[in-house]
C-alpha cells in the first residue's frame, strides 16, 4: 500500500453524487468496476435520514456504501452488519431540543422544516438569506444558554442544529478513529456548506464539484482539494482520477443504463 492511497472516500449525495441521472450512473458504473478488494470504503455522508438514503441508493442504483453517515452526523449507519452505531449516547447533558427550538424560533424569518427532516437530535428549519450577523447572534444566544451545538447554513436557505459531537466532519473523524484510519488516507467530495466540517479536518484531501458553491469554496481555499471543471457526479470522477482511485473517466456513451432509469431517477 503507498502512502498515498485512498482508504476511504466520504462524499456527500444532493448537488454531488446526485442531481444529473447520468453523471450518478457513470460514477456508480466506475466505482463498480474497481476491485472490491482495492477500492476505499465507501461512505455516504448526507444531511439526509439513514431510512432515506437506504431507499435513495436502491432507487438511483447507487453503489451500496460501507457507511452512511445520515443526518448531519447525528446517525451512522454500518451496511456491513446492518445495524446503526448509538450515535445518540454520546454526551447530551448540554443538548436541549426544547430550548434550542424556543430560541431559533424568537427570529421571525425562520420556518420549521416537516417532520421528516427532523428528529430529537436535529432541529432543521428554513431561513432564506440569512445574514452572517444573524446566524452569529442566533449561535451566541444557543451558548449562552449553555448548548453545546453545531450550526449549520447552507444554500443560503437550510438551518440545522445539531450536537457539538454531530456535524459531517466530526461523524467522519469518530469513524475514521473507529476503523482505525489516519485522515491523510480519506477523500472527501462535496457542494456546499454544510460540507465544509469534512474538508477542514486535518489531513484529508477534497473534491470541491463544479457546481460547488461559494460559501464552501471560500472556507477551503488552501486546503488539498482538486476543484473539478465538471459538476456533480461527473466532477467527482474527475477527482477520483485526479487523487488516484480510478485511472480513466468512463466514457459518457458507452455505459448502458439500466431501462427506466431515467424515469425513476427524477
Amino acid at each position: 500500500m503507498s502512502p498515498g492511497r485512498i482508504r476511504l472516500f466520504s462524499t456527500d449525495l444532493d448537488g454531488t453524487i446526485l442531481g444529473s441521472p447520468a453523471a450518478s450512473w457513470r460514477f456508480s458504473h466506475a466505482w463498480l468496476s474497481l476491485s472490491r478488494g482495492l477500492r476505499p470504503l465507501l461512505a455516504y455522508n448526507t444531511g439526509r435520514s439513514v431510512a432515506d438514503t437506504l431507499a435513495l441508493i436502491a432507487a438511483r442504483h447507487l453503489p451500496e456504501p460501507d457507511y452512511i453517515v445520515g443526518s448531519l452526523g447525528t446517525e451512522l449507519h454500518d451496511s456491513l452488519y446492518r445495524r446503526a452505531d448509538d450515535h445518540r449516547a454520546l454526551p447530551r447533558a448540554d443538548w436541549s431540543l426544547e430550548k434550542i427550538e424556543q430560541i431559533v424560533g424568537r427570529f421571525p424569518e425562520v420556518k420549521r422544516q416537516p417532520a421528516e427532516f427532523r428528529h430529537a437530535f436535529k432541529s432543521s428549519w428554513f431561513w432564506e438569506r440569512a445574514r452572517r450577523e444573524e446566524l452569529a447572534e442566533l449561535t451566541q444566544h444557543l451558548r449562552d444558554a449553555g448548548l453545546a451545538v453545531h450550526v449549520s447554513y447552507s444554500c443560503r436557505y437550510f438551518l440545522d442544529v445539531v450536537p457539538a459531537w454531530a456535524g459531517k466532519g466530526n461523524a467522519l473523524a469518530r469513524l475514521c478513529q473507529r476503523l482505525d484510519l489516519d485522515l491523510k488516507s480519506v477523500l472527501v467530495a462535496g457542494d456546499t456548506a454544510n460540507d465544509t466540517s469534512m474538508f477542514l479536518l486535518p489531513g484529508v484531501r477534497g473534491i470541491a464539484v463544479g457546481n460547488a458553491l461559494p460559501e464552501l469554496l471560500t472556507e477551503i481555499a488552501g486546503r488539498e482539494v482538486y476543484l473539478a471543471p465538471s459538476a456533480m457526479a461527473d466532477g467527482v470522477l474527475e477527482g477520483l482520477r485526479h487523487f488516484g482511485v480510478i485511472a480513466e473517466l468512463p466514457a459518457f456513451d458507452a455505459i448502458a443504463m439500466p431501462p427506466g432509469f431515467f424515469r425513476h431517477a427524477s
